[in-house]
């Protein structure tokens, strides 16, 4: 692509004589919005056209095949898209003329919104850092340049809606084209095949280039047509946009006096009186766009009008969201029986701390209780069982940890006082109103998990297999047309374990377990083309060590994941409502995943509690539409609308958000909510 090189630029002048018409013949030195700085003859079909403009160049309309939307091998719609090329006018997409042209300075700060990204921009983990070596990001400078422009855009954006006059609603194609932006953007964060990531690239850029051009319409060019006083206004001289095409004489008046770049097409025998300074010959897109499709992409059946053409180009486009609530009812799990009984172990050992009186058989009375038929998985091993009790008492058995409690390790990340006390003083005496068997399942493993064992060399092990798998593990969250499946305590300490490829005893739950796990896996794993795990899991003597604040790092991230999910899924089960837009504005970024280490700084993990306190209101404001079987704190319903917080006035407010928050997710989840952190180390920027 040369859309920013500017010898591509560089005008050829014309013959001013064509087919016996002397195009320059009348020439004076006041311009208007039929006559041309510049003028281009062209051939379409069997007839002959001269093209006006008010710039100094003129494109060619571009031959394409209006039957169909090709993408190209750049990951780009060539002539198709008309952020990259003119187009035809269209009252119902009247902002494209206003979106900006490519600039020829590469000092720019838009240039990056042209930039073809290539395999040197395709980041890896180091090798021995991960399994999946065909999964990557765009470096992080350059996803910084986008993510500064996007959310400066974005600014602007609110801005103007804030301006609007009350009960004025924004263009409904604006917030939606904010809104993919987002997601779009978003997506570059997460681990991605290359291809996917140069198609992230581009529709950041696509998305990016028509908002602006959405916005300056909105806010430039549309007053200018209701005859607002403008002192930019230079009809001489039309505004650095992509432009359009039109053979309305009309039109062309309007954008020339609008300053937007206009190329009016008329019939050569139509010519009379027009001014033309000078005759050019116009510019193919070909000499600056990539034109060969792209391999494996199939072409988009179109039809031959302009408009629906646009709006499929906006579907083909489109960036849905990737997020899906992975808690909601019928939610898939993987090795459905053996999930469901390790699970039950779980919930049946934290109701048993919960309620020490309860009866021992109406634990066992769940719905989720395992099958003990033949073949099952659990066979074998109550088989063992059986043979144990009749041996004797065996050495005492450890007792489980109490998640609902801080775990202290050195490489655990700062608790966060207002959560972890909330945590530790929900009321268990009572079951919860989801009910005890309710399984323990998990969005990431807790951090807690890697952290537990007593032994040095296990941990070390446990930090090494997940850091490895991370990548295929967050893969799995933001691809595939299915829920994510949750994972049990068990599951995830199979696969921390490496225990991720079938294994095991045929018909023994082991064996379930890891073919379940495999299956769970293998999307991320055929991406990359990964057919087997070639040193996996890592023997302990080959595992690297890791500084305490890496490992901090690491869990600080699986905490900071699973609160997030579990946030935006408790809102939804408490209130009913379908929002996680707005619940996304309760952190510190809106991002679910592919977090920055900063953020563990920032928004509730902020020092300052004048930091914290929007992100209080955020989720006050949420919780005051929850529905949940416990009592909601006053200070929740009282801080809408408050003025005048004081330090001790926050610290309330964060403790009763806290205390509503890990009691109606006890209520609703039945277990223990991962709670935020803090990493108190400084991070490298």
């Amino acid at each position: 692509m040369r859309l920013m090189d500017p010898a591509a630029w560089e005008v050829e002048e014309a013959p001013s004589v064509v087919q016996g018409v002397d195009l320059l013949r009348n020439q004076r030195t006041i311009l208007g919005g039929l006559d041309g700085r510049v003028a281009a003859h062209i051939e379409m079909g069997n007839t002959s056209y001269f093209v006006t403009t008010n710039t100094l160049y003129v494109p060619r309309l571009p031959e394409i095949d209006s039957k169909q939307i090709v993408i190209r091998r750049d990951m780009r719609f060539g002539p198709d898209d008309p952020v990259l090329w003119p187009r035809l006018y269209s009252d119902k997409f009247c902002h494209l003329p206003a979106i900006p042209k490519a600039p020829t300075d590469p000092e720019d700060p838009l240039a990056v919104m042209w930039w073809n990204p290539g395999p040197d921009d395709f980041v890896s983990p180091a090798s021995g850092q991960t399994l999946t070596r065909g999964l990557g990001r765009i470096g992080l400078r350059r996803f910084s340049k986008f993510s500064l422009r996007t959310h400066a855009l974005i600014d602007e954006y609110e801005r103007y809606v804030a301006s609007l006059p009350a009960g004025t609603k924004p263009p409904l194609l604006l917030p939606q084209l904010v809104q993919r932006l987002r997601l779009s953007l978003e997506r570059l964060r997460i681990p991605s095949t290359y291809v996917r990531m140069v198609v992230g690239v581009t529709t950041v850029q696509r998305e990016y280039l028509e908002l602006t051009g959405l916005l300056r319409y909105m806010t430039k060019y549309r007053p200018r047509l209701d005859a607002i006083e403008d002192p930019e206004v230079n009809t001489a001289c039309p505004d650095n946009c992509i432009g359009c095409f039109t053979d309305d004489p009309r039109m062309a008046q309007i954008l020339w006096k609008v300053c937007l770049p206009c190329w009016l097409i008329r019939p050569l025998q139509a010519f009379a009186d027009e001014c033309i300074l000078k005759m050019v010959v116009p510019f193919a897109a070909p000499d600056f766009l990539e034109m060969n499709p792209a391999a494996g992409f199939a072409p988009v059946p179109a039809t031959d009008r302009l408009d629906d053409c646009l709006s499929l180009l906006h579907r083909c486009t489109e960036n849905t969201p990737w997020y899906r609530n992975p808690f909601q009812d019928g939610s898939p799990d993987v090795a459905s029986t053996s999930a469901a009984g390790s699970s039950r172990g779980s919930a049946g050992e934290q109701s048993a701390r919960a309620h020490p009186n309860r009866n021992a058989s109406s634990v066992s009375s769940s719905s989720f209780a395992p099958s003990s038929g033949k073949g099952s998985p659990y066979g074998a091993a109550r088989t063992q069982s059986k043979a144990r009790k009749e041996k004797g008492p065996g050495p005492p058995v450890k007792q489980a940890r109490d998640k609902f409690l801080a775990f202290d390790r050195p490489e655990m990340p700062t608790t966060i006082s207002p959560w972890a006390s909330a945590l530790a003083a929900v009321d268990r005496r009572r079951p919860p109103s989801c009910g005890v068997d309710l399984p323990q399942l998990y969005v990431m493993p807790e951090p807690a998990l890697l952290a537990s064992p007593e032994d040095e060399v296990r941990r070390r092990t446990l930090y090494h297999h997940y850091r490895l798998l991370r990548d295929a593990l967050i893969f799995r969250l933001a691809y595939g047309d299915q829920p994510h499946a949750l994972l049990t305590t068990q599951q995830w300490r199979d696969i921390l374990q490496g225990k991720v490829t079938k294994q095991g005893k045929t018909g023994t739950r082991a064996q379930a377990r890891s073919a379940s796990l495999e299956d769970l896996l293998r999307p991320a794993f055929n991406a990359c083309g990964i057919d087997d795990l070639t040193g996996f899991p890592v023997w302990p003597d080959a595992v690297p060590p890791l500084h305490v604040n890496s490992a901090k790092e690491l869990l600080w991230e699986l905490a900071e994941i699973n609160f997030r999910y579990e946030f935006l899924a408790l809102d939804a089960r408490a209130s009913g409502l379908d929002r996680p837009d707005q619940c996304r504005r309760c952190f510190a970024s809106t991002r679910l995943i592919g977090m920055d280490l900063h953020e563990s700084q920032r928004g509730l993990a902020a020092l300052e509690t004048d930091e914290r306190l929007p992100y209080l209101l955020c989720i006050a404001g949420l919780m005051r539409d929850w529905s949940v079987p416990c009592e909601r704190p006053k200070q929740i319903n009282h801080a809408q609308g408050r003025t005048g917080w004081t330090a001790n006035s926050i610290h309330e407010l964060e403790g009763a958000v806290a205390q509503y928050y890990t009691e109606s997710f006890y209520e609703l989840f039945g277990r223990a909510a991962v709670v935020p952190m803090r990493l108190e180390h400084e991070i490298p920027s």
